[in-house]
């Protein structure tokens, strides 16, 4: 199949379909006796699995990195879940930011009313305090 019915099928763009390729996302795709990328299924598994491993959070380099030891075979699995280890210790990392963020944002919710406004409603007038003070202070030739 073309690398526009690759695209078509996997969602990705043709541009990054080629640049994954030249990355080392995932291994050559066979090509036609003229040049052409010639996917197959082989090849759509190929994107598939890496494209999960990105989904995921994993970066580029890790992917490759993962893949181009898979391809060399079972006495790489050390290393591998190495790669895996390391992606998920990150992954845990952005969840526990991203729960401290919702944890705040719940708070403020759970306390709006009680809290966060009537602090809210005094930032905003000691502001607005703060810009007539400063008006008064240079004037109106100033303006």
């Amino acid at each position: 199949m073309t690398i526009k019915e690759a695209a078509e099928i996997t969602g990705i763009s043709i541009d990054n379909l080629r640049y994954y390729e030249r990355f080392g996302l995932f291994p050559e795709v066979p090509r036609t006796a003229s040049g052409m990328r010639d996917y197959d299924e082989m090849s759509l598994n190929w994107i598939d699995f890496a494209m999960r491993f990105k989904r995921g959070g994993m970066s580029l380099e890790a992917i490759r990195e993962y893949i181009q030891l898979a391809l060399q075979g079972e006495s790489t699995k050390p290393a591998r879940k190495e790669i895996l280890l390391d992606a998920k210790k990150d992954q845990e990392k952005k969840m526990a930011e991203i729960q401290e963020s919702l944890d705040v944002i719940n708070y403020k919710l759970d306390t709006y009313e009680q809290k966060c406004e009537p602090v809210t409603i005094e930032m905003v007038n000691a502001w607005k305090e703060n810009q007539r003070l400063l008006k008064d202070e240079t004037g109106p030739e100033a303006i």
